[in-house]
């Protein structure tokens, strides 16, 4: 859609199909590496097994795991899917100096444009048989309107409120409260990654846990984002949860402020797998998590593995220690992110520069395993190099 015509081949027609149509353009043509943008729409998981019959190294991008300033660059997937999923750096890696990304104000208005662009076009003009492998529900553009309408609304009625609870929290709850960042209702990241959970078994989890085991001068906060704003009905039911648990003047909803100050006063965090773990970790304040997450060790985090373990993290406070959080991090930093940008211009050049060195060195070093004489097949590949998809 946002490509050359000229330059771009366009496929409609059932999973299978697709399937089919991309092993044998793969198999013709030759190609070196396929880019993605995600991995876990369908699509993406049918290309990724295609190129791993096949040989050839999938790259998967997404936004970074470190934001503002990133881009997440790896190759065979991203998230739960990274190749250093669940993983620690090796007992010989030691910290560098990365440079930080730079933030572009320009970027989420860009992003927001983009977005309406695209699910404009798409819900007007797509075909029955190209919608059968979109990876999100047609939306009508009538109540798309409305709510966005909506989140705007509440942005501006919301912002004396949020910041009164924020000034509240940070004076006397300095940390004695325990953040619920909660996710876009249709992240991809709340798909196979997240087993049964979702938000309402996490809101609803998160306040019958708090309400009989935290301590009882302790606050549960819960922040929604700001792209459901306009979308959720959240609040109404952390509310109702609340009131039927005795603690609705112990828990708190906002949805806006910054999410990093408010992580660096809390006394834990508990997400599905968010990206906000980082913040966590960053923080050095207790971290569960309920899904699988690429952060996920038992090192780094409280690891739930059924609902009713969450009831010991209350009191769990433990923490790693900053040497291994900062060592964790710089890892990440090197293994899967770069400077750059996927909506601001000046950070899509970054971005596409930093690609392109990627594959460059990526091929450079196939080549020389090949000269070597060493067979590369695409599962030792994944493990050596990182890829990066588009989901």
């Amino acid at each position: 859609m946002f490509a050359l015509r000229e330059k771009t081949l366009n496929f409609s027609g059932t999973a299978d199909a697709w399937r089919v149509w991309l092993s044998e353009m793969i198999s013709a043509h030759g190609f070196d590496f396929v880019v993605l943008f995600g991995c876990e729409r369908e699509i993406h998981r049918i290309a990724i097994a295609c190129c791993e019959k096949l040989g050839v190294p999938v790259i998967c991008l997404e936004e970074g795991y470190l934001r503002p300033g990133n881009v997440t660059i790896e190759f065979g997937g991203n998230n739960w899917c990274s190749p250093i999923a669940g993983k620690l750096p090796p007992p010989e890696y030691t910290s560098s100096d990365r440079p930080k990304g730079v933030s572009y104000p320009s970027s989420f208005g860009a992003m927001a444009s983009y977005a309406f662009l695209y699910f404009s076009l798409r819900n007007l003009f797509s075909s029955a048989t190209e919608r059968k492998l979109f990876h999100k529900r047609k939306r009508m553009l009538v109540s798309e309107a409305f709510y966005w309408i909506k989140n705007y609304y509440r942005k501006f009625r919301n912002l004396n409120a949020n910041y009164r609870c924020v000034e509240k929290l940070l004076e006397h709850f300095d940390r004695k409260y325990y953040l619920v960042p909660l996710q876009v209702h249709d992240d991809s990241q709340l798909g196979r990654a997240a087993g049964s959970w979702n938000s309402q078994k996490l809101i609803l989890k998160s306040i019958v846990s708090f309400a009989r085991n935290a301590p009882a001068t302790h606050q549960l906060v819960f922040k929604i984002h700001p792209l459901e704003r306009g979308h959720s009905r959240d609040r109404q039911f952390i509310e109702q949860v609340s009131l039927l648990n005795d603690v609705a003047d112990r828990v708190h909803i906002i949805d806006g402020g910054s999410l990093g100050l408010l992580t660096r006063h809390a006394a834990g965090m508990i997400t599905i797998n968010s990206t906000s773990g980082f913040f966590a970790l960053l923080h050095g304040i207790p971290l569960a998590i309920m899904g699988q997450a690429i952060y996920r060790h038992p090192d780094l985090a409280f690891c739930v593995n059924r609902g009713i373990d969450l009831d010991g993290f209350w009191t769990w406070n433990k923490v790693a220690p900053a040497e291994v959080r900062s060592r964790y991090l710089s890892w990440v930093h090197e293994q899967s992110l770069r400077p750059g940008d996927f909506y601001a211009y000046d950070g899509m050049e970054i971005a596409i520069g930093a690609l392109r060195d990627k594959l460059a060195d990526a091929a450079r070093r196939r080549s020389e395993h090949s000269a070597s004489g060493a067979q590369v097949l695409s599962g030792n590949f994944r493990d050596t190099i990182p890829a990066v998809a588009h989901g």
